[in-house]
């Protein structure tokens, strides 16, 4: 499965520092990523969206939605 990041157009240097394929669309930067397995350790729970953006290292803040492709 993967992952369909829509990310804001301020993102454009931080996709080109992590190596990221994107494409501009719609006046955002869509990224597609392999999904990622959700993991909790010790009853914390982190909103799975933002753990697939720090397994690929992606700034959260300048995401707009994610959705399963």
């Amino acid at each position: 499965m993967q992952a369909l990041i829509h990310c804001k157009l301020d993102a454009l240097t931080h996709l080109q520092s992590l190596g990221l394929k994107y494409q501009e669309c719609d006046g955002e930067l869509d990224v597609i990523v392999d999904d990622v397995p959700y993991t909790h350790s010790d009853g914390y729970y982190q909103d799975p969206d933002e753990q697939l953006c720090e397994h690929y290292h992606i700034n959260y803040d300048l995401v707009n939605c994610i959705e399963a492709i």
